[in-house]
């Protein structure tokens, strides 16, 4: 592994963390379990073989119930940074293209978390995605408390948490749900697959 000590196979992602001012979000959508497994593992050997900088926070492939999506999260320290190590033609040539060579995706979705709701403590084993095309970042922070109430109110049982992400631009607003158990609705449903993040709070 190319990067330093303070960064750690970790398999379920902490989207609470307080130092992430910056969440990569995408759905990629492979032909079967084969491949599902050799995105994932090749994604994640690339990523572990990169030398990152400190603003880096994790990177986490979660695998699709489906056997054949994959939900990839990143936490990065602020935008900037993430936009410059992207730029950068070293990181282009190694990392982007050994992505590339596995699987073709567009750029992933940028984003804020915006608010979580915690309704109780058990063990995630499994995650559940939705999202919604909003008209600015006000409509997105409003239709987020809503749904946040909403789940409060009355959550099925297996939720463990909620958390409300909004893109940058505020047009979008994205919602991860944990849950103890596989739930019973038909959605995609994730499972904590590989990942690699820092230890926090970072060291300076």
């Amino acid at each position: 592994m190319a990067n330093d000590l303070e960064l750690a196979a970790v398999a379920l992602p902490d989207p609470t963390r307080p130092d992430a001012g910056l969440v990569l979000i995408s759905e990629w959508h492979t032909q079967g379990r084969e491949e599902q497994e050799r995105v994932i593992s090749g994604v994640m050997d690339a990523w572990e073989n990169t030398r990152l900088p400190t603003a880096y926070l994790s990177r986490y492939c979660l695998e699709g119930s489906d056997g054949r999506t994959i939900l990839n999260y990143a936490q990065w320290t602020n935008s900037d940074a993430h936009r410059a190590f992207a730029a950068n033609p070293q990181n282009q040539q190694t990392l982007g293209n050994a992505i590339q060579s596995l699987f073709t995706a567009g750029p992933p979705g940028r984003y804020t978390l915006h608010r979580s709701i915690a309704l109780r403590e058990a063990a995630v084993r499994y995650f559940t995605t939705a999202s919604y095309d909003t008209e600015d970042p006000a409509t997105a922070r409003e239709l987020a408390d809503e749904l946040a109430a909403r789940s409060t109110a009355a959550a099925p049982s297996e939720l463990i948490a909620e958390h409300f992400h909004i893109s940058e631009d505020g047009q979008r607003l994205y919602v991860l749900s944990a849950h103890e158990a596989e739930p019973a609705e038909t959605t995609a449903r994730f499972r904590p697959y590989r990942g690699l993040a820092r230890r926090w709070p970072v060291a300076t």
